[in-house]
């Protein structure tokens, strides 16, 4: 039997040895990203100290300019936002970065599946802090982790779970240049040829509470700090009304923070603009770069 103990006592203690050792060379692995998705998530978090930061989903990545906003502000602008993402991701970001400095402005570009309502593939917001476990030794970070899923405060006592499903990407961003340029904003190329059904919600959409509330908690904070905070709804093609952002509008009203909305803006309606009804083409893009630039001139310099 005290053989057996022993084995056992061994077996436990090389696996401890081999999960200290994978947690230290994937985290040397993201540190030392040349590019991708990895790159991205890291800089944002660990390295740029942009005055202007722009946050949210693939919206705000495909959507903000941020040479065209730093040239015509005069402000380091720095992209931030992550295809896929919403609040529970933005929280931790944002969280991460306030460790280093505070930037002058944030812009926050809201997408309602991600950021306001309840959306099927997001398996109970789980899906938006897989980003986020290669930080979850950060306090805050592990609050927003545990937030969404408290079953994670044991799961993730093992480097092996924090990186799961990260390792074929940052081998990968070893080796990927150019994906991703410092300022972040990720152009698209392309044009819609023909206009779409597009889709609106067949049913009322049903609110996510953890997402609202993590909402109110992000603009609360904002407030309280030295950043301003500008939310926004970027250009829909097709899009006839902006109701859907109520819930986030009410918040706005509530803390004093403005709510620019263009996302039925007349006149951004042109497909020439647009490489699909979501996403912008780099040519819309950077027109509505020029928009928010000039309005930022005008509000804050």
């Amino acid at each position: 039997m005290k053989v057996f103990l022993q084995k056992i006592a061994l077996f436990f203690v090389i696996v401890t040895v081999m999960d200290v050792v994978f947690g230290w060379a994937c985290g040397w692995l993201q540190e030392n990203a040349k590019g991708g998705r990895i790159k991205g998530v890291h800089q944002t978090a660990k390295e740029q100290v942009a005055d202007i930061v722009v946050m949210g989903s693939s919206r705000a990545h495909h959507h903000y300019a941020s040479s065209v906003i730093s040239e015509m502000t005069g402000m380091s602008t720095h992209n931030a936002g992550v295809d896929g993402s919403g609040i529970v991701l933005v929280s931790g970001l944002y969280d991460l970065m306030v460790e280093r400095y505070s930037p002058r402005v944030i812009i926050y570009d809201i997408e309602p599946a991600f950021d306001i309502y309840v959306y099927a593939e997001d398996g109970n917001n789980t899906r938006y802090i897989g980003w986020l476990r290669p930080y979850y030794m950060h306090p805050e970070v592990k609050e927003i982790i545990c937030r969404v899923d408290p079953s994670e405060r044991v799961k993730n006592f093992s480097a092996m779970f924090r990186y799961n499903g990260k390792i074929a990407d940052l081998l990968k961003d070893q080796f990927v240049v150019g994906d991703f340029t410092f300022d972040g904003y990720a152009p698209l190329q392309g044009e819609m040829k023909t206009d779409p059904d597009v889709k609106k919600f067949e049913e009322v959409p049903i609110l996510d509470t953890l997402k609202l509330h993590m909402m109110e908690d992000f603009i609360a904070m904002l407030c309280a700090s030295d950043t301003r905070l500008i939310m926004t709804a970027s250009p829909k093609f097709g899009a006839v009304s902006s109701d859907v952002f109520a819930p986030v509008m009410a918040l706005c009203k509530q803390y004093g923070v403005e709510f620019w909305d263009y996302y039925a803006a007349e006149e951004f309606q042109k497909m020439e603009y647009f490489k699909e009804s979501m996403h912008m083409n780099d040519k819309g893009a950077r027109m509505f770069s020029e928009c928010i630039a000039k309005r930022i001139n005008d509000k804050l310099l």
